[in-house]
């Protein structure tokens, strides 16, 4: 009997090893706010699984930037850094489903990478001059 608990436990250990890992979340909360750090990483975690898993994400770290959460904030809203890829996400105060909302807005910004992002706005901008709508004026002025 204690060897299947202990095999229950272990196995219950390992597969929940997979939502053990910290997002590195950073929380400004001037206002104290109530709010618990342990289940915003928690969310965190789970919407970037739930991003990768949805877009065939190899591994969900690669989509778990630096995020801060800034409670007491007027306008809530989110941002994402460009240059760092860190996003920043402001609330009035704690609510899971705003704070989910905007943290799969902030993964979903990293499913492409760099290079894929560049190339994908390479394409489009070559598309784009193909079908170009041209005035009578400028197909004349053609080369």
């Amino acid at each position: 009997m204690s060897l299947r608990i202990l095999t229950i436990v272990l196995l219950v250990a390992c597969l929940g090893c997979r939502w053990a890992h910290a997002a590195e979340v950073t929380i400004d909360n001037p206002k104290l706010l109530p709010v618990s750090e342990t289940e915003v990483e928690l969310l965190y975690t789970m919407v970037c699984q739930e991003i990768a898993d949805f877009y065939h994400v190899r591994n969900y770290r690669d989509l778990e930037v630096p995020v801060t959460l800034v409670l007491g904030e007027r306008d809530e809203r989110y941002l994402i850094d460009h240059r760092t890829g860190a996003g920043t996400i402001y609330l009035t105060e704690w609510n899971e489903q705003r704070f989910v909302a905007s943290a799969v807005m902030i993964a979903f910004h990293h499913v492409l990478s760099n290079d894929k992002f560049k190339i994908a706005v390479t394409r489009i901008l070559t598309r784009f001059e193909k079908v170009r709508p041209q005035t009578v004026t400028a197909l004349k002025h053609r080369p």
